[in-house]
């Protein structure tokens, strides 16, 4: 059989990362202004990277003795054409599936967007996959006709899984910067899921918490050297690092065989300390991605998430400096009980703790969550590829849209046209190279 992984690229003019907030996706846009549109640009010539669940698919269809290819905005030569479903281009995405399937190509679709929202999709595609797509799959790789909705079984040991099929993507494209400068550059999962159940995350929607072992994470990172002779990697998981234990043995193998990668994570800052910082940094940790939300921890614990401890954020940040490991804080507006002058306090304390890189998101409520069915009725926006996480598609109790996206536009010009921010840039950036 052939098997088409097809990767639509989208027609907007924003940077857009599909993979991104759990595979719904999100669509960058500082704003309107001059200064605010050269950091889209800036943004849209970065960070480019994969679809993971591609890369596993992948590695099943091959070794079931399937001919696989990586397609982009095509009609494939293939028998099965298989889409990754997004929030943010979900139009286009459709709009192909229907193209394909016109060509007597059987055709799925996988991603939480999908599922949550099977009536947009069902017409112009013959299945779609609900849940972690290995499962379904492996059953199509044994021949299975899938049609419907279907349910795939979760994967319970993620070491079971082969290592992701990357050398049929067009890897040397990708990068992670202006985070991580390194080339080849390739992601891997060491855990799905979160532990903790922040009501709007979509990362609890579509999987339970599973981490793998540091030996069979280790083997892969080896593989990825060997294969690949990668510089640099990012960890995708929402949250790397919760076990400390995990954390140490990995980091130690690293060490121990000498191998030299620069990587990134995210986590959240109270999970770090320092002498887990001084591990990590020894093993190639340079980039810490983590969400700090709002400046009150009052606003965040009713957004039913645990806050973590301002000193403890400001510690954690200051020794990252020191080490030479670059953090990328996430803020959002529009929390159910923000107020113009909470966001811009926010916008202050971003500025204050001056991190190399902060992304400003705007609140957003995403199917299948909890704040999602909460917040439902006082949606304002019909068109789902507006949910992107830098527009407001809510009646917000405090705040009007325009309000939400002037802050929005002012908290990314003012933190990065800062003599502040770009002196510490420079330096970080020249101990990089020196590190």
């Amino acid at each position: 059989m052939k098997v088409s992984l097809l990767n639509i690229e989208s027609k907007r003019k924003e940077c857009i990362n599909k993979d991104f907030m759990g595979g719904y996706g999100w669509a960058f846009n500082a704003g309107v202004s001059f200064p605010a549109r050269l950091i889209n640009f800036v943004k849209k010539r970065g960070e480019k990277l994969p679809i993971m669940s591609f890369g596993y698919l992948a590695a099943i269809f091959s070794n079931s003795g399937h001919k696989v290819t990586i397609d982009t905005n095509m009609v494939p030569d293939a028998d099965l054409v298989i889409l990754s479903s997004s929030m943010v281009d979900y139009g286009y995405e459709i709009e192909w599936a229907r193209r394909i399937k016109k060509n007597g190509i059987t055709v799925g679709f996988i991603g939480p967007f999908a599922w949550y929202n099977p009536e947009l999709f069902l017409n112009d595609c013959d299945f779609i996959v609900k849940g972690e797509p290995e499962g379904a799959a492996m059953d199509m790789a044994s021949g299975k006709i899938l049609s419907g909705v279907i349910e795939s079984r979760p994967v319970e040991d993620l070491d079971s899984l082969p290592f992701p099929k990357w050398d049929i993507f067009p890897f040397k494209s990708y990068t992670y910067i202006p985070a991580l400068k390194e080339k080849p550059f390739l992601p891997l999962l060491s855990s799905r899921g979160c532990l903790y159940q922040c009501g709007y995350c979509p990362y609890v929607v579509a999987y339970k918490f599973r981490r793998r072992s540091p030996n069979n994470v280790f083997s892969e990172i080896s593989y990825l050297k060997d294969r690949f002779q990668i510089k640099g990697m990012v960890f995708r998981d929402p949250l790397f690092g919760n076990n400390k234990d995990f954390v140490r043995q990995l980091c130690g193998m690293i060490l121990e065989k000498n191998i030299k990668i620069k990587w990134a994570c995210e986590t959240r800052m109270d999970l770090l300390d320092k002498e887990m910082l001084d591990i990590m940094y020894k093993a190639g940790l340079r980039v810490i991605n983590t969400g700090i939300e709002s400046s009150d921890p009052g606003i965040i614990k009713k957004a039913t998430r645990v806050p973590v401890k301002k000193e403890h954020q400001e510690e954690i940040v200051r020794y990252c400096d020191k080490l030479g490991i670059r953090v990328t804080a996430f803020y959002m507006f529009g929390l159910p009980d923000d107020t113009y002058e909470s966001i811009n306090t926010t916008i202050k304390y971003a500025k204050y703790l001056n991190t190399h890189v902060a992304q400003f998101f705007i609140h957003t409520p995403f199917p299948g969550t909890k704040y999602f069915e909460a917040v439902k009725d006082n949606i304002i926006e019909n068109d789902w590829c507006k949910f992107d996480c830098y527009n407001p598609v809510l009646r917000h109790k405090n705040l009007t849209k325009e309000q939400i996206l002037a802050l929005k536009e002012k908290a990314f010009v003012s933190y990065y046209y800062r003599l502040g921010y770009i002196g510490k840039f420079i330096s970080r950036s020249f101990k990089d190279f020196t590190s």
